[in-house]
This record gives structure tokens, sequence and C-alpha cells, in this order.
């Protein structure tokens, strides 16, 4: 048996509102099975399921250590049975048991059973907590216990002893780190609770944790500053509400030594007493369990700036300021002044970053400086954030008194990595705590860590204030392969990043880059060919339109320029992020999430290091509209003329570029399929929820000149319609039903059917839920009329209603995907339908070579409808990315190369009226996060992942683009790179 030393007795109280606990078992029929709290106080015997007939119920009026107990009669065997309540399940329990004190006892046995018939005996801890208390507890059963048993083995003279209380399914006992007794000066306490879910309650003025109006919510570890008495307990609850709390558990901890503090000062803030002035604020004493139970804090009346002022009658040589942020608006720092008259104030940066554990909403940050000017007497914090006056809150502020926090160095060794520890303040002990650990260990000598790391320290100095918890990951895998800065770690390529101050240093080289840029003086503000529409007769139509010109489909700006569509998808940064979380260690380091960095986060699980990097070069975290606006001005200065697809539509209408916008019906999940990505037209009501759709997000813009159309969607599976759309349920895909309506309407009978098909359907009921196969001559020209009956009522219908509601823009086509367009069967029918109802072809299309009879006989079949070639690119592996398609580049010059030959070929086609290339920035090196493990991380963009533009292929880039309109004019011929001779 295994026995553990705790003070005070035990008892059990119900709560209301707790943290519901999740079950981790599912029972066979798929239902998560519910654990119960119960709690029976032994009143009576209306909780227990059987008993043996000569045990009694005692009643001790009076007494607070459970006034009613179950008293064995010293009959050899006696028992007590509990069973599970309907639906629930056990899987611990705790048993408060009394002996006579001064005289022996036999523990009694514990057994449980899942049928109540085969019990298997147990053996619990044992609490004592001296007197005559006794406490069983057991946890973790097997998931199918529903009974527990309790046998009593004494005798009359050596009895088993009373019981008190029984509690199912209740907490646990909260284990501290660190036994009672005398303990190192600002030694971390962690209370360890025995399950997830269970709240973990504390005090340190004696009383009772379980009822205290002066108890803490445990959430930080801590520390021993002076003698401390700490009762602790925890709480559970079932899914019904149902609360308990546990046994406390008492500590009493005294520090090994105690050294007087240097001159200086801590303010907890609970009022403005040691401040010599302030502006702006006020002590904030609302929800402390949000600030580690602190009760009183400082934070702003208005956004508008707050500030503290703190005069001394000695020299303030460093300090620490301990804040919190709330997590749901950005982090805005905090600034510091120094004086030493309080006239003339200096301002000085403090090293920030994160401090112990978030609480709810709210981050703990420390801001330190372990060294000021000389004289300093006068100290001026400021407090801003523009989002909301109540972040940031200043908890503590310390003067002189603070110890500085712990720094990290790791270097690589044979096998592991070599980590060193330290902390500028001399003599200061440094604890760490290794992968979540039980405790806080003394650090000695550096550690030898392998695998991935999270690693938690702190110092310490006699007498002083211990330094903030600081987080540092140290990866020691041998399974990296993406280093710091998101490039693939054993790629070798010129550009690569190799340290922060490499990377803060492309801030003037790109300055000088961009600022050599001289784009075309002769473009209009829409990005067309100046003074064009005069010159060739096209006409001003107030929005993006098609028109003749010299026998070819050109488009127009809205006041009547040629335009050429040379558009980059993918303006944002949304590609760049990557699933982090679970595999660790695959990359050299992480940032915290509660850091700096949370803003490179989505989530808690997803990282990009494109965001992060551009905080490192800059200073200034990204965001999303920085991002696109910046990007806006280098598209301009390559030569591009938009924006193009799946780029944030939002930041169209600013004016600065024009832009394209998808219609609404991606999102409309009625009309998905299973299997098939193509539009369900045939669903009940879907020409009115399109109408609703259109009219709320058409029409508020379609007055704005600055876009150019919608398309229809990207990429639909036509090349699977024959395939797949046969085998769906008309249960479930009304797209069926209206095929097995029209196989009626054409055949009649059945058996007309069943003859020409080759089938043996009862009737053409039976048709909807079954798979209708595609074998004879006759099904597949049933199927061709089908799909072109599909085609034109899905792309007649969404014209109709487009046109219905902006009658300005264009409508661009749904982006075929390749697989179609190679295909005559789908190319056909496509071109054909769309050139009754769309204004522009498009045609997501790479390809190492334009394959102009192709193109043309879409144009051909289409009567004559222009193309934009809306999504294209090529890649190299030199980065150890995917190249977007194999072997078609081996670097960055070939790309440029490859870009040349495909856009001055589609230029010079009279019907191609725009490229679209993929896309701004490269993808995540592991995959973008919405594809897990194996997405797409292509070489596809214009900048890498350090932000780094790809010049070489945006060097030949500009040559095209550059001339774009000098080809359409046939002022130069059309560039060609002949790839065969290398």
């Amino acid at each position: 048996m295994k026995k553990k030393l705790v003070c005070l007795f035990v008892c059990l109280m119900v709560y209301g509102m707790f943290v519901c606990l999740i079950p981790v078992h599912v029972l066979g029929d798929g239902i998560s099975p519910s654990y119960e709290i119960e709690v029976d106080s032994l009143q009576n015997w209306n909780a227990v399921y059987k008993h043996s007939d000569s045990l009694k119920l005692q009643k001790l009026p009076g007494n607070p250590l459970d006034s009613t107990r179950v008293k064995p009669s010293g009959v050899l065997g006696e028992y007590m049975v509990y069973k599970a309540q309907k639906n629930s399940l056990f899987r611990s329990f705790s048993i408060y048991a009394y002996y006579t004190a001064g005289h022996k006892y036999v523990h009694p046995t514990i057994s449980i059973s899942g049928d109540g018939k085969t019990y298997k005996e147990i053996t619990p801890d044992i609490h004592e907590s001296g007197g005559n208390a006794v406490e069983y507890e057991s946890r973790g059963f097997p998931v199918n216990t529903k009974y527990l048993k309790i046998t009593f083995q004494g005798k009359i003279t050596d009895p088993s002893p009373s019981i008190g209380k029984v509690v199912l399914n209740g907490p646990s006992n909260v284990d501290a780190s660190v036994p009672s007794g005398t303990v190192p000066y600002g030694r971390m306490i962690l209370l360890n609770r025995g399950e997830a879910g269970e709240t973990v309650y504390y005090t340190t003025d004696g009383s009772d944790p379980r009822f205290s109006l002066t108890r803490k919510h445990y959430n930080s570890p801590i520390p021993v500053l002076g003698n401390l008495l700490l009762k602790t307990t925890a709480v559970n609850h079932s899914d019904s509400g149902k609360s308990a709390a546990g046994m406390v558990s008492t500590y009493l901890y005294t520090p090994a030594s105690t050294a007087d503090a240097p001159v200086g000062m801590v303010d907890t803030l609970d009022n403005f007493k040691q401040m010599a002035s302030r502006s702006n604020l006020y002590i904030a004493k609302n929800n402390p369990g949000f600030f580690d139970n602190d009760r009183g804090r400082v934070t702003r009346s208005t956004t508008g700036p707050g500030s503290i002022v703190y005069h001394t009658d000695y020299d303030i040589g460093s300090f620490t300021v301990y804040s919190s942020f709330f997590t749901g608006v950005p982090v805005e720092a905090q600034r510091f002044f120094v004086s030493p008259d309080g006239k003339q104030y200096t301002e000085i940066s403090a090293q920030a970053g994160p401090a112990g554990y978030q609480q709810s909403n709210w981050q703990p940050y420390a801001y330190e400086v372990s060294s000021t000017p000389a004289n300093t007497r006068f100290l001026k914090i400021m407090l801003v954030g523009s989002v909301k006056a109540w972040s940031p809150q200043v908890s503590k502020v310390v003067l002189n008194q603070n110890t500085a926090s712990v720094k990290l160095v790791s270097s690589q060794t044979a096998g592991a990595v070599k980590t060193e520890l330290s902390t500028k303040t001399q003599d200061a002990r440094i604890y760490y705590r290794l992968n979540k650990g039980p405790d806080f260990l003394p650090y000695g000598a550096p550690l030898q860590l392998t695998g991935y790391n999270v690693v938690e320290t702190y110092a310490v100095k006699d007498g002083m204030m211990p330094s903030p918890i600081r987080k540092f990951t140290v990866n020691a895998s041998s399974d990296v392969v993406v280093d710091k800065y998101g490039q693939m770690k054993n790629a070798k390529f010129a550009g690569k990043v190799t340290s922060d101050t490499e990377l803060a240093a492309d801030t003037q080289a790109d300055d000088a880059y961009y600022d050599s840029l001289k784009p075309p003086a002769d473009r209009d503000n829409y990005g067309g060919l100046a003074g064009s529409a005069e010159k060739n007769g096209l006409k001003a139509k107030g929005y993006f339109a098609i028109q003749q010109l010299d026998g070819r489909k050109v488009m127009t700006t809205p006041n009547g320029n040629l335009y050429f569509s040379l558009a980059v998808n993918g303006v944002t940064a949304n590609e760049t992020y990557t699933r982090v979380t679970g595999r660790e260690q695959k990359f050299e380091s992480i940032p915290p999430y509660e850091g700096d960095y949370k803003r490179a986060f989505i989530g808690k699980d997803n990282f990009s290091f494109y965001m992060a990097n551009i905080y490192r070069k800059t200073g200034v975290f990204p965001t999303e509209h920085s991002v696109y606006s910046e990007a806006v001005s280098r598209l301009q200065k390559w030569g591009f003329t938009g924006i193009g697809g799946y780029s944030p539509e939002k930041y169209g209408g600013m004016g600065k570029m024009p832009y394209v916008k998808m219609l609404p019906l991606n999102s409309m999940s009625w009309a998905k399929l299973d299997g098939i990505s193509i539009f369900d037209i045939f669903a009940p009501n879907a020409e009115a929820k399109i109408d609703d759709a259109f009219k709320k997000t058409l029409t508020p813009h379609k007055d704005d000149r600055m876009l150019v159309g919608y398309f229809i969607d990207n990429e639909y599976d036509f090349h699977k319609f024959y395939s797949n759309v046969p085998k769906l349920k008309a249960s479930s895909a009304a797209i069926k039903g209206k095929l097995v309506q029209t196989l009626r309407d054409k055949y009649h009978t059945v058996a007309a059917f069943n003859a020409a098909w080759g089938t043996k359907f009862n009737s053409f009921e039976d048709m909807n839920e079954a798979e209708l196969p595609i074998k004879t001559s006759a099904s597949w020209r049933d199927m061709d009329d089908f799909f072109a009956y599909y085609l034109d009522t899905f792309f007649g219908t969404v014209s109709r209603i487009y046109r219905k509601y902006d009658p300005n823009h264009l409508l661009l086509g749904d982006r075929w995907i390749t697989t179609s367009f190679h295909n005559k069967k789908f190319r056909d029918p496509l071109a054909e339908a769309q050139g009754r109802y769309v204004d522009v072809i498009s045609i997501n299309y790479y390809t190492y070579k334009i394959e102009t009879d192709l193109l043309e006989d879409v144009y051909t079949k289409s009567g004559g409808k222009p193309i934009l070639l809306s999504e294209f690119g090529y890649g190299t592996g030199e980065q150890g990315l995917n190249p977007l398609l194999p072997n078609s580049a081996s670097n960055q010059f070939q790309r440029g190369m490859r870009y040349r030959n495909y856009v001055e070929k589609a230029v010079t086609l009279p019907y191609i009226v725009g490229a679209h290339v993929f896309n701004y920035v490269d993808q995540a090196s592991l995959g973008r996060y919405w594809q897990g493990e194996w997405g797409e991380h292509y070489n596809s963009g214009l900048v890498n992942v350090t932000d780094r533009p790809y010049k070489d292929y945006l060097k030949g880039i500009m040559d095209t683009n550059y001339d774009v309109y000098k080809l359409i004019l046939g002022e130069r011929p059309k560039y060609y790179y002949d790839f065969s001779k290398g």
C-alpha cells in the first residue's frame, strides 16, 4: 500500500459552476460515457445499491467530521456496494473513514466490477491526516466499471474504520511539487492536479480553500518569499453540473535564508500611494482570476496614453514592469522614459516578452531594464493601446529589487544540443522546468538535450523578487527539416538567410531595389495604355469591357484604354501558414504563441514564418492589409496591371489596382455534392437562394470602377461528371433526381430504359438511390444530353441573376481546371454553354507550352468569347520546395524565361485578354495549413519566405510586362527562349 502524509481533515461540498470534464472513452454504441459525480454522506442507505444487514448507521450530532457514519459490527465480510447511475460509469473514488484514536484497525478491501458479478480487488492510495481520519483513493478504472464494493475486514477487537463519506468520480488530491519544510528563498511551488479539467484553489492565510472568500484560483507557480502556509483543494464537476471539492492538503514552507533587499521598492499597484504622479489611469479590481489573483491593477480610463511617474531619493538602476494584455487585440508595447531631475526625459528600450501563463484571454508580459543611465531618479511608464482602454493592465512595478530574466543559449554537439542558462543578476540561482514536468529543478551545469523540448526558466537572488518565468523551445531532434526562418534546412541556394542581422539588413537593400525599378510611364491609373482609346477608336464604357481592336478581342479600362490583365493570384500571406502543432520536431525553432509572434499564428496550431520574418526585418508586425498594400506597390513596379483571384477582395475597393472577385457560390453548402466539386443547380429553391445571396454581395460593388469582374467559381470537377453523378443518391443530391426525371421523360417506361442502358431496374423510383452504369452507347448519349442540360441550366441561371444585380462588370467564367480543358468531351460543351452566358472564359492553364489549337477550339466553339488564362506558373526545386511543373526550370532565370514564353505567346493570340500568375509568396515549406501534413508547398512566389524577391525571375517578368502593349500593337516581335539549347 502507498501511504502519503497530509494535514487537516477531509470534507466535501457541492458547487454549481465549474468547467466540465471531457470523457476520454467511448462506449460500444458510439456514445461517450458519463462520469456522474455521486456524493454519499451516508445519512441514509438511499445511495447504496446493496449492503450487509448487520451494518449500522451511526449518528454523531455536532461532530464536524462527517456526523453520520457506517459502523461495522465486527462480522467478517460485511460489505456495501455502489452501482453507477444509468448511462454513467465509475472512474474514481474517495472514501473518508474514521477509527478510534490509539486503537489498531484493519483496512477494508475495495473491489470494482463491470457486471456486479465478477469483482477485481484494487489497492488504493491511503492518506492519513493524523488523529483518527484516513482516506482511501483510487483513479483510472477500466472503461466499463459500474460497481464498487467495500468489504470490511476487521473484527470486534481490531475493526475496520467507520465510513463517513463516499465520493464517486470526484476530484483527486492536490500534490505540491515540493514537500513541506525549509526551501531555498524564492523557490517556486507547483500544484499538480490529478486530472485535466479539475480546478485547483489555494489559500495562504490559513483559511479553508473550499469555503474561503480569500481563496485563489491556481494558475501559476507560487514563490516562497517568506514563511508560507499553503492549503489546497481540487474541484471538479460532472455533465449534470454536480460538483465536488476534494480533501484539503496543507503544506508549510520556510525560506532557508533571507537577505536584505537592495534599496528599491515593489509597487503592487493596489493604490496610487507610491507614485509621484499619474495621468489617465484608474485601479481595476474586477476579475482577479484573469491576472493571477491580483486584485488591483493600473489601466487607462480612455484609449489615449496613460502614464505613471516614480520619483525616488535613490538611483534607479534596474526595473521590471509586469503587465497583462488582452489577447483579442494587438499588443502595443509600453514605453519607458528616465530622468535625473523630472524635467528632461530620455526614452529607453526594455526587453519585453511573455512571462508566466495565460489566464483566460489575458497574457502576462514583463518589461525589463537591467541598466539605466547614471543618476536616474525619475521613471515614467507610458501605457498605450488604440483598440481598448483596458488593455494593457499593469500589475506590479519592481525598482532595483528585480532579478534579471534567464537567457538561454544553445549549440549543437554530438547527438545533442548543449543548452546554457544565465542571468545578469550576480549570485542569483537559476531554476528550470523541462517539458511541463512536475517541478522546477535547480540549474547547475549546461543541459544536454535531445528531441523537442520546452524549457521554462526563472532566476532569483536572496531578498529580491524572482525574475519573470520565461519559456523557450529547444529542438534537438534529428528530424529538423525547416530552419528558424522557414527555409528548408538542407537546401543550399544563393540568398539563403542565416541570421537576424542579415535579415534586418534587407530593409535598406529592399529600398534600393524597389527604388531602382522604372515601370513604363505610359500607363493610366488602371494599368491600361494611356491615350490608346482615342488613338485606336476604343470607347469609354465606364467599366472594364470587351471591345474589338484591329480584328482581335481586347479588354479596355473604364475610360476606354487598351488593357491586358497581367495579374497575380494570392496577394496574401495566407498560403505561408503551416501546421506546427504535432510536428514541432521538424522545425528548428517556433516562437512561443504567447509572445510577440502571436500574430504570426492562425489559432495556436498554424504559424507563418513569412509573417515572422517581416517582423524580424522591420520591427513592425505585418497585418493582412499591410501585406496587401506593400504588394500592390511592388506589383506595379514589376509591371503587373491587376490583382488576381484568392486575394483579399475587401481591399480591392481601395482603388489602388484593378482586381477581381468571386461569386459567393462556393459558400452555399446546400449545393455541394459528395465526391464531386460542382454546383447542384437543381437543389430545392436554388434560384431563390442564389438571388438572395447575389443581391446582398453584388449590389454594394456594382459601381466600383476598379473591379474588373467576377469569377463564377474555381476548378469545378466537370471531368468527373459522367463517373460521379450517376452514382449519387437522389435523397441527398437533387441533381441525381433530375437525371432520373429526364430519363423517365425520355423513355416513359422502365423497360425501354433498361433496354437502352442494359440495366434491370423494376421502376424509375428504384433508380433514385442506385448507381446508374454508363456502359452502352445510349447511356453515353443520354449523359451527353444531361451534361449539356446541366451546363445550360447552371450558367444560364447564374448569368441571369448576376446581370440582374450587376449589369456593369464582366462575368469571367469559372476558371476551368486543366483536366477539363484537355479533354474534348468536356471542353466542347463547356465552351458552347459558357459562350452563351459569360463575357470571358477563364482557364487555369498550367503547361510547358501554349497549345494554340486547343485555345482556338475553345474560342471558336464559344462563338468568339475571349479567354483569360486565370492561373499559371512555374517553379524550381532549388530551395527544397516543389516546382509547380516538374522539370520546367532549373533556376530562377529559367522561371523568368518560362514566364516570358508563356505570356508573350498568349499576348499575341487575338482572343487572349489576360494571364494571371500564381502567386505572390511561396507556399509554406511543409505545406499550407488547411491541407495538413501533405499540403501544397510550391516555389510559386515572386518573393520567398524571407520576403526576398526572386530578382532573376522578376527580371524576365518585367522584360515582358513592360512591353505588353507593344506586343499587342505589333510594335515588337514576341520573345522566345529555346530551352532545348540549355
